[in-house]
This record gives C-alpha cells, sequence and structure tokens, in this order.
C-alpha cells in the first residue's frame, strides 16, 4: 500500500483542534504571533507550536515572514473565509439563551385537528392568545388519514385529537380523557340496548378509518349497529342527532357543549366503553424550538386535568364520570 493509500477519505475531518483553529484566525487577523499569544492568553510559545501542527495538518507554511509580519499564503487566505463564518456559527450556538417572550411572537401555527378538537381547544386558546401572544395566528385543517405523515414533513406542527399511530420521529402526550355517551333528538325515549341497536347511526371517522371502537365493541358482544351516514363532521353528527331520528356516540365534553344551544338527549351508553384519550403529537425535531415548546405548553395547560382534583374534568368543558 503506497502512502497515498493511507491517506483519509477526501470527506474525512483534518486531524485539527478547535484551539488549533482558534489560534489559525488570530494569526490571520493579527498577523503577528506576539499579538495572537496576547489576544488568545497563550504564550508566543504555544502559538509557534500551534502553527507548526497547522502546517503539518494543512502541508502548507500558511504563513511567511516578511519583516515583523507573519504575512498569510494563499492556502491560508483560502481558509480565512471558512473560519470567520465557522467562528460566527460557534458565537450562535454559544451564545447564551434569550428568554422566549411570547407577546413579540410572530408566527402562524399549522394545527392538524378534527373540529372536536377545534371545539374544544379553540375558544380557550384564542383569549389565551389574545392576552399573551396577539401575534400568533392559528391555521387548521382536517388531513384525514394522513396525520402522522403531516407532523413528520413539517407540513402540521401539532396533531391534536384522540388517535393516533405510533411513528418515528414524533412525540405523543396525553391532554385529558373524556367519555361516549349516545346522542339523540330531545324527547327521545329511554336509551336501553335494544333500543340503541334499533337505532340508525351517524359514525363519525374524522381519519376516514373504517369501523370503530363502538362497533368492535358490539361484536365483540355479538351485536351489530346500522351505521347509515359516516362523516367526518362532529358538528354534522349533532346537528343530525338533534333534528333527525338518527343516533350518534359522540365524546361527552362536546354533547354538553352542544347541549346549550340545540335540543338534544344525552345519555348513558348502556354498555362499556373505554375511555377516550384526548392527546398532541408533534414531530421530535420541534422539540427543542423556543416557540412551540412554548405553543405546546399552552394548549396543554390549558387542557390538562387540574392537579390534584378528583374528576376526570376538562378545563375547556366540562367532562364527568
Amino acid at each position: 500500500m503506497t502512502s497515498k493509500d493511507r491517506r483519509p477519505h477526501a470527506t474525512a475531518w483534518p486531524p485539527v483542534d478547535l484551539s488549533g483553529l482558534r489560534v489559525l484566525d488570530a494569526l490571520l487577523r493579527t498577523e503577528s504571533t506576539v499579538q495572537a499569544a496576547r489576544e488568545l492568553g497563550l504564550t508566543q510559545s504555544a502559538v509557534s507550536h500551534a502553527l507548526s501542527r497547522l502546517r503539518d495538518t494543512f502541508d502548507d507554511p500558511l504563513f511567511v515572514r516578511v519583516g515583523r509580519r507573519l504575512v498569510p499564503t494563499e492556502r491560508a487566505r483560502e481558509l480565512s473565509g471558512a473560519l470567520s463564518d465557522a467562528r460566527t456559527a460557534l458565537e450562535r450556538v454559544l451564545a447564551p439563551r434569550v428568554a422566549f417572550e411570547p407577546s413579540s411572537l410572530r408566527r402562524t401555527f399549522r394545527l392538524a385537528c378534527a373540529d372536536y378538537a377545534e371545539l374544544v381547544v379553540l375558544p380557550w386558546l384564542f383569549e389565551a392568545l389574545a392576552h399573551e401572544a396577539p401575534g400568533v395566528d392559528l391555521a387548521t385543517y382536517t388531513p384525514g388519514d394522513a396525520l402522522e405523515e403531516e407532523l413528520q414533513n413539517g407540513r402540521a406542527d401539532l396533531g391534536i385529537g384522540a388517535r393516533f399511530g405510533e411513528r418515528a420521529g414524533l412525540v405523543h402526550r396525553a391532554l385529558f380523557r373524556d367519555r361516549f355517551v349516545c346522542v339523540r333528538r330531545a324527547g327521545a325515549p329511554k336509551l336501553t340496548l335494544a333500543r340503541y341497536l334499533d337505532d340508525r347511526h351517524v359514525l363519525v371517522s374524522p381519519r376516514g378509518l373504517p369501523g370503530g371502537i363502538v362497533d368492535d365493541l358490539l361484536e365483540g358482544m355479538g351485536h351489530t349497529r346500522r351505521v347509515v351516514l359516516r362523516t367526518p363532521s362532529f358538528q354534522t353528527a349533532l346537528a343530525l342527532a338533534a333534528r333527525t331520528e338518527l343516533s350518534a356516540t359522540l365524546p361527552r365534553t362536546l354533547a354538553e357543549a352542544y347541549a346549550e344551544h340545540a335540543p338534544i338527549t344525552i345519555a348513558k351508553l348502556p354498555f362499556e366503553v373505554p375511555e377516550l384519550r384526548f392527546g398532541m403529537m408533534f414531530a421530535a425535531s420541534r422539540k427543542d424550538d423556543a416557540s412551540h415548546r412554548w405553543f405546546r405548553e399552552r394548549v396543554a395547560a390549558l387542557l390538562a386535568k387540574p392537579r390534584g382534583s378528583t374528576p376526570d374534568r376538562a378545563p375547556v368543558m366540562r367532562v364527568t364520570p
């Protein structure tokens, strides 16, 4: 093997440490080992030894003495711009963090969510933003079954909802729990299992996925229900339940809020259904983004269960056991 074959690959880092680069940077600016040593707090001997190592590293004399000056070679001049850029970048990285101030933030956050999340989150969130971060705008949209992909590729800043898939590079955070209830028109007869199975139902599927927890449970019990409409909209399901003979199985938070404005009956389901776990998801790459961190923490603070409380309540709307 020749000496040429033993050379590092062209993309390998040259064997030089940061202290050597600092010496080179100082020499390029001062053109003097004495002044460079004074600037760096080193002895002139230490600077001279560092320069000797740099010459070996770059296989170039780097400086030639002309009188009392060290005049940089063409190779050293080529390195000058790159070192200046590197110094600026390092200063930016190592500079102490400036305290984040929400009131000065100017940013639009894109939220991937269904209208359930919009109704639960937005009224309280906008009230908080108006006081704390008036320069923040929001954009919401329903991504269908592409939620995780939208978060991974950066098209969405935050996903809010109840059903998330596990994906690399995504972080999930629980917010609060809700319970399913059956929503029917005002004055509807008492709900029994037989009546529930005889009803015609609206199934809300924000992500367009087939089936659901209720139908899976009924199938396990040996029952089926008639689903006559599948829709991505919770508001559509609520409106139909209030104005037609259709029934809708929905989160209680949403049903109770809607009951304040429309004539509906909210009934406990005649079979046990696990709680709905409402949460948020975001890209791990956004974890240390100061404005993103503040925003998601603000959302979490508005929706999280109060510390020390017994009932499972979301502060935005009533959620009772």
